[in-house]
Parts: structure tokens; C-alpha cells; sequence
């Protein structure tokens, strides 16, 4: 790989009390012009990501921060040049916000339904600072089918869900045993939603995921299916409306899941787990290793659990992901 310049970029996702964010059009005579853009630009030498932040939304915009949290760094490369996109969520500052270089500032709602509308408004660099902003932050993969049968499998995740604090990220994952079996996907996923979830449905091996499902309905790619789909079928399904995760386990499967731009990854195994008895843990290092190398949110996945979400972002992880955690 030829190596590029690196650039520290540093963003202001700034949240109104209602839900509303702002974003700014990018000038006629700039790169990505008519394009959104979250405020921000470079951190300069010797200059902190906060101070960099603070400095930026005070030439840009307008206004001091009072309050900002870093939410995700991503990495994007352009043929010439490779970006470190460094957003930091904003939920107080003084003063509102205004066009100080005569841009146009815009403050419209950012939800799970109107993702769509601001990813296709958005460079593609800009897709994991949306999801960072819409994506919950713990997921619950569920418990593979046993030996009770489907049925069984099925009402005890319904009758688990409204206990789950929402919302969360839910993969609905039958597991190897259920192979053969008819699954019933809707309404698994209206179940789901029903309760306040994002469902992400999770086929068993190589099986394709159902045709038809509410746009609302993420698709989960597998380590088969991650190496396999084509990266068109991909875009076609997030043009769909569908939030795409997939399984990453080492640098190898995180470039795949890069090229394809998926909207998030699990990482995994980060500690041995019951269900993995034989399978070591890559540890905290090797995950935070993943973590910077890759431009989608990350949630770390074996062995954790909530409690453990400080140590994920510290280690530029999002989320976490776990089954018994939350099952």
C-alpha cells in the first residue's frame, strides 16, 4: 500500500435537546461540494483532539463547548490522502450556531428512520459518524436453538424482550441446529421492533437472508457470507433502508468489512467464552488494534458485557455485543 499523508479531522456531532442535528452544505467552490458536512476541520500540530474541537466549532460556527463526549474515530482513505475522522458528540455549548464563513447550517432530526435520508446526503467517509449517532450501544445476540425445538426458541426471546432495555441491537441468531428449519424471520422481526429493538437477522451458514423484510430489519453477515457477497449486493441492501453488520475476527476479515462499507462490525473473541470453550481470547490490545483500523463503529464481543463499556471506548471500540449478558 503507497503510503498517504494522514490528516486528524475533528467533528462537532451536535445534538439539540429535541434530537436535532446540525450539519452544514459544503460550499459550491470546496471538495464533495452540496454535500452535509458535521463542523469541524483540522487538528493541527501539537494540538489535542478537544482543543482542536473546541478551536474549530468557535471559527466555524459560532459557538463555545461546554459539553462533548468522543464518540467513534474512523479511518477513511482517499487516493491521496488518508483521513482520521475524530467525531465527538456536542450536547451543550453557549451561543447558537451560525454561518461564520457563509455556509449553509441546517438542524434537521437524526433517528433510526431518518438515517437514510442524511447517509444519502452525506459523503460515504461520513456513514460511520451517522451510525455512531443512531446505533445503540450494547447488542444482544440471541441464544442458539436447543433442543425444546423452535418453537420453544422463538417465545423465549419474545418473552425476553420487553425486559431488555431499549433500544438495543438485537441478531437474531438460531445458531448450526437450525439449519433445516423454516425460521419465521418477520415475525421474529416484528417482535422485535414491537418491543422497541433494532432486529438484525443472522442465517445459519451459508443460507441467503430472506427476501422481503421491513427496511427496518438489519442483515448480519457471517464469516461466509462476509467473504462471499458481493459489494454491490451490499449497497443495494443499504439502499433498501437495511442497517448491514458483519463478523470480524482478524485484519483479514476487518479490510473485507471495510471494502464492503458495512454499517458495523463485532469483534470477536475479545475473552474465552462458555460458548466458545476452546477458542482463546485476542485480548484488549489486539481489539483496540482493530478498532483503530477500521471506519464503522466496533463493538467488542466475548466475554463483556455493559459493564465493561468504559474499557471499550478507551480502547476506541462502541459498543459491546454478548449473548448471556443479556439473555
Amino acid at each position: 500500500m503507497v503510503d498517504r499523508p494522514r490528516t486528524d479531522i475533528v467533528l462537532g456531532l451536535l445534538r439539540e435537546p429535541d434530537g436535532h442535528v446540525w450539519a452544514e452544505v459544503r460550499p459550491n467552490d470546496k471538495h464533495l461540494a452540496g454535500l452535509r458536512a458535521f463542523p469541524g476541520g483540522k487538528r493541527l500540530d501539537g494540538e489535542t483532539a478537544r482543543a482542536a474541537l473546541v478551536r474549530e466549532l468557535d471559527e466555524e460556527i459560532g459557538i463555545r463547548v461546554q459539553r462533548a463526549r468522543r464518540v467513534i474515530t474512523l479511518n477513511w482513505d482517499y487516493p491521496d490522502r488518508h483521513l482520521r475522522l475524530i467525531g465527538f458528540e456536542v450536547t451543550a455549548w453557549t451561543g447558537r450556531p451560525r454561518s461564520v464563513e457563509g455556509q449553509v447550517l441546517l438542524a434537521e432530526p437524526l433517528d433510526r428512520d431518518a438515517r437514510g435520508d442524511w447517509l444519502a446526503a452525506m459523503p460515504p467517509a461520513n456513514r460511520g459518524l451517522v451510525n455512531a449517532l443512531v446505533l445503540p450501544r450494547c447488542l444482544a445476540i440471541t441464544p442458539p436453538l436447543g433442543a425444546d425445538g423452535l418453537t420453544a426458541w422463538q417465545a423465549g426471546i419474545e418473552s425476553r424482550l420487553h425486559s431488555l432495555p431499549a433500544p438495543m441491537l438485537v441478531n437474531l441468531r438460531p445458531g448450526s441446529a437450525a439449519a433445516n428449519a423454516d425460521l419465521p424471520w418477520p415475525a421474529l422481526a416484528r417482535a422485535v421492533l414491537a418491543a422497541g429493538h433494532w432486529p438484525v437477522v443472522n442465517p445459519p451458514g451459508d443460507r441467503s437472508w430472506p427476501e422481503g423484510l421491513d427496511p427496518r430489519v438489519g442483515l448480519h453477515l457471517n464469516h461466509g457470507r462476509l467473504l462471499s457477497m458481493a459489494a454491490e449486493d451490499v449497497r443495494e441492501k443499504q439502499a433498501r433502508g437495511h442497517l448491514v453488520s458483519a463478523a470480524v475476527h482478524d485484519h483479514t476479515t476487518l479490510e473485507r468489512a471495510v471494502e464492503l462499507a458495512v454499517d458495523l462490525v463485532t469483534v470477536s473473541p475479545l475473552r474465552q467464552t462458555a460458548t466458545h470453550p476452546g477458542v482463546s481470547g485476542m485480548g484488549w490490545a489486539a481489539f483496540a488494534g482493530l478498532a483503530a483500523a477500521a471506519s464503522m463503529p466496533v463493538y467488542a464481543l466475548g466475554g463483556v458485557g455493559p459493564d465493561d463499556l468504559t474499557r471499550v471506548w478507551r480502547r476506541g471500540g462502541f459498543g459491546v455485543a454478548a449473548i448471556s449478558a443479556f439473555w
